[in-house]
């Protein structure tokens, strides 16, 4: 499918004051900023037959646990709507697919996300004796998700003849905001070099969650339809902190007098070292032990990676013009392929006026799996990706 879009990422505002003419602090700058960090709106479907059902993943999640104590979203929906039962009254719950295993099912699923992941920034900079530049801002991110999922099975050739049709949906809204702290320098070793570093602190994350489902099951008795719509019953909520991983980076760039620079950079980030505090626990053993499980499930699945930016400029009379490669290391475990971003631009310079135009295009292929259950392969949907944007920065200098 093709979406064409547009969106603001960046805004900013620059105040320099200039030093006392002697002084060592050649300038001091404040700045405020908004900054898209990542845009979360994608969409996809898709449509095929395998054996298995969403239900074997409700059974394993009801099984030893009293129909009045299975979870109001996912498995007692469910058991309401027929989709699973229990039979024996043993606490051992079963579904029409259990007879029939090895008859493909067919699946289709309608997933949408959107929303972004915002930052407002507040910077202090300093240029000292026009050798090292320091700078420290406080970030304050902000969260809006929305992720909606529409889950279909269907049995259009009557392999399984008690089977008729079942949907399951999901909704799940996302909202929070955080605040961490950002440090760097700029060490000027030569008029033609410089070498950077800079560290970002872990966010601390307070986010609140909404969201409800509902499932709908229908099925043959004695030949005869029996059909079912069940609602969560009331809108879930919680709340929780999340705190993202820290980030180190070390830059290097060369001023090839007027003619232009060339830079590159090198970004370390751990990604195992994200955790979630789920704050509504409030002693609950249950939200507890999840909590330390979903912990350990982060540091196993994903590791530390690390980005490399590698760009160079090209500057006639007031033209400008660029290149650049992006590689993003990929944040799961035992996963060395890379992200590759692609960018060329061209930029002009009028005086207090400066315009730039970019292109970028990014390829990557993504894993998405609907349910998960133990007693069936896994299934996995690949999903290949391609984003091109254009960006266009327009900037204007005020002299006072």
């Amino acid at each position: 499918d093709n979406k064409y879009g547009t969106s603001i990422d960046h805004l900013g505002l620059v105040v320099v004051r200039n030093g006392y003419e002697g002084a060592k602090w050649k300038q001091v700058n404040y700045a405020i900023g908004f900054n898209k960090l990542a845009d979360f709106n994608k969409s996809f479907y898709f449509d095929g037959a395998t054996t298995g059902s969403i239900t074997d993943h409700w059974r394993e999640k009801a099984v030893r646990l009293k129909s009045d104590q299975l979870d109001d979203f996912g498995a007692g929906l469910a058991y309401e709507a027929g989709a699973i039962y229990d039979s024996n009254g043993d606490d051992i719950y079963e579904s029409d697919f259990i007879d029939f295993p090895n008859k493909a099912v067919n699946k289709s699923q309608t997933v949408n996300y959107r929303g972004s992941l915002n930052e407002l920034t507040f910077g202090l900079a300093g240029n000292y004796k026009d050798q090292l530049m320091i700078g420290a801002a406080i970030g304050v991110p902000m969260i809006t998700y929305i992720e909606e999922k529409s889950y279909v099975e269907s049995d259009p050739t009557n392999l399984n003849p008690v089977f008729e049709r079942l949907s399951y949906t999901e909704y799940l809204k996302t909202q929070g905001n955080g605040i961490n702290l950002k440090l760097g320098a700029i060490l000027k070793l030569h008029n033609m070099f410089r070498l950077g570093i800079s560290f970002q602190t872990p966010s601390l994350l307070e986010q609140s969650d909404t969201y409800e489902t509902s499932v709908s099951y229908s099925y043959l008795d004695n030949g005869k339809l029996q059909a079912f719509d069940k609602k969560s019953p009331q809108l879930g909520e919680y709340t929780y902190n999340l705190i993202t991983p820290a980030r180190a980076g070390l830059s290097f760039g060369s001023v090839l007098g007027r003619a232009g620079f060339v830079a590159a950079s090198l970004e370390y980030i751990n990604y195992g070292g994200s955790q979630f505090d789920f704050v509504d626990a409030n002693g609950n053993s249950g939200d507890i032990e999840y909590q330390n499980e979903l912990n350990k499930e982060i540091d196993k699945q994903y590791q530390a990676t690390l980005n490399y930016n590698l760009g160079a400029e090209i500057a006639i009379d007031d033209l400008r013009l660029r290149g650049g490669v992006k590689l993003l290391g990929s944040p799961y475990a035992n996963d060395n392929d890379l992200t590759r971003i692609y960018s060329a631009g061209v930029g002009f310079r009028a005086g207090k006026l400066f315009m730039d135009l970019a292109l970028q295009h990014t390829r990557y292929d993504d894993g998405y799996v609907p349910y998960t259950t133990a007693s069936n392969d896994l299934q996995l949907v690949n999903n290949k990706y391609q984003l091109s944007r254009m960006v266009v920065t327009v900037g204007y200098k005020i002299a006072r």
